[in-house]
């Protein structure tokens, strides 16, 4: 863990909300990366990662300090988007209509022409397993090393290769 957010933390357990709110600018771009992954839009992905935080921020104290803070929070992203995913599943989509073009010109851009395929995509990503899925979106979406996706799973960097090159090939097969 940097100096830097070993400080921040010791100060934030002390009672300094500032020095949460030094944390928060430091890792709420990565973090809002991460959480992009699990949403269908930018206010969803940024209620994924305010609730993050809190989550954090109620369990500063647990944080073991052998690991890195971004590890740590990224962790916490990773799991509140896979909450949001399920309790996402769980919604009726009941109520969408088609959009009559004819009656309103501005609307004359469809933006459900391209659904199948983003469904396609979707319905691929969610038939990988977690491992799979996990080393995949880490390094090909959120931009990680394999060595830095494999320090925030907890496994080898080999592993994760092996995992990316395996879910490639199982996309490829679902997509085909």
């Amino acid at each position: 863990m940097s100096i830097e957010d070993a400080q921040l933390v010791d100060q934030f357990l002390n009672g300094d909300s500032k020095a949460f709110s030094a944390i928060v600018d430091k890792h709420r771009g990565r973090l809002t990366k991460v959480a992009r992954r699990y949403t269908r839009n930018e206010t969803d992905a940024q209620d994924i990662v305010q609730e993050a935080f809190f989550k954090a921020a109620r369990s500063m104290d647990t944080f073991r300090r052998d690991a890195k803070l971004s590890t740590w929070l990224h962790r916490i992203v990773m799991n509140t988007g896979y909450d949001f995913v399920q309790k996402d599943k769980k919604r009726d989509l009941v109520g969408f209509d088609a959009i009559d073009e004819e009656r309103d010109p501005t609307f004359s851009f469809d933006p459900t022409s391209r659904i199948e395929v983003s469904l396609e995509v979707a319905e691929a990503l969610h038939s990988l397993s977690e491992p799979q899925r996990d080393a995949l979106l880490l390094t090909e979406v959120a931009g990680y090393s394999a060595l830095d996706a494999a320090s925030i799973l907890g496994v080898a960097p080999g592993t994760i290769k092996s995992r990316r090159a395996r879910a490639k090939e199982a996309l490829k097969s679902a997509i085909s």
